[in-house]
C-alpha cells in the first residue's frame, strides 16, 4: 500500500483563512516558569495557538448549531472509509462555483460514482495551495449540497479554506450539510496525487477537543498496491 498525506503543513505565522488569526508555534520559555532545574538537559517545548478551524480541519455540527455535536462527540466511524476524488479543476474557472453538473461530469469522465456513505474529495484548485487568487476561489453552490444530502455521504472535503461561496458567506452550504451530519473537511492538499479512476481509503481523525466546533486533522489516503 501507499500513503499520501493530504494535510497542510502548519508553521508559525501561517494564515489558512483570512477571517482567522495566524497560527502561533513558538518556543516555550521553560526557564521563566521555574521548571528548567527539574527537566533533563536540552529539554524543549513549543507553545501552540490556533483557531479550531486552522489548517486542514473538519467542521462539525456545533459550528452552526448550538446543540449540534462538538468535536469530541462526533461519530469517528464517519471519519475514515471508502473515498473517491472528483476533479473539476480543469472544468471551471477560478471565479466559477462548483455545481452538481460539474461533479456529475467529473464522475462520467473518471468512471467513478458517488455512493451512500462515501467520503467525497473535490479538487477545485489546479495550483499549489495559497497561490495568488486562492482565497478568492469559489467553492460549492447549493446544488452540490442538495446532491450530497440525497446521496447520504459522510464527508465532503475540498482544497479550499471555505466550502461556502466566498462572495456570500451566508450561502448556507455549511448549515445544509452539517444539519444532515455530513462533515466538511477544508484545506486539503496533494489531491492531484490521488487516483481519479478508482477508489481509495481516507483517514482524518480530529483532536479530542471538548466543545470545539472544528479540529485540525491529519488527513491521509491509503492506496491499494495495484493503484501505485
Amino acid at each position: 500500500m501507499k500513503i499520501i498525506d493530504l494535510t497542510l503543513e502548519l508553521y508559525d505565522g501561517l494564515v489558512t483563512n483570512n477571517d482567522l488569526p495566524a497560527i502561533g508555534i513558538k518556543d516555550e520559555p521553560l526557564e521563566q516558569k521555574g521548571k528548567s532545574d527539574s527537566l533533563p538537559k536540552g529539554c524543549r517545548s513549543k507553545l501552540i495557538s490556533f483557531s479550531d478551524h486552522s489548517g486542514t480541519h473538519v467542521d462539525v455540527p456545533s459550528h452552526y448549531f448550538e446543540n449540534g455535536e462538538s468535536v469530541e462527540n462526533i461519530n469517528l466511524e464517519n471519519m475514515f472509509g471508502d473515498a473517491l476524488i472528483l476533479d473539476v479543476s480543469m472544468l471551471k474557472a477560478t471565479h466559477e462555483p462548483v455545481t452538481k453538473a460539474l461533479l456529475e461530469e467529473a464522475e462520467r469522465r473518471q468512471g467513478v460514482y458517488v455512493e451512500k456513505n462515501d467520503i467525497v474529495l473535490i479538487r477545485t484548485w489546479g495550483k499549489p495551495w495559497g497561490e495568488e487568487g486562492f482565497f478568492e476561489a469559489q467553492a460549492l453552490d447549493d446544488s452540490v449540497a442538495q446532491w450530497f444530502i440525497e446521496k447520504q455521504i459522510h464527508i465532503v472535503g475540498l482544497d479550499l479554506p471555505n466550502a461556502d461561496l466566498n462572495q456570500d458567506s451566508e450561502s448556507g452550504i455549511h448549515q445544509k450539510l452539517l444539519n444532515h451530519d455530513i462533515y466538511i473537511v477544508e484545506n486539503l492538499v496533494n489531491l492531484e496525487k490521488l487516483p481519479k479512476h478508482s477508489r481509495f481509503l481516507f483517514f482524518g481523525i480530529p483532536l479530542k477537543l471538548k466543545n470545539a466546533t472544528a479540529s485540525p486533522i491529519r488527513a491521509l489516503s491509503i492506496l491499494d498496491s495495484q493503484l501505485i
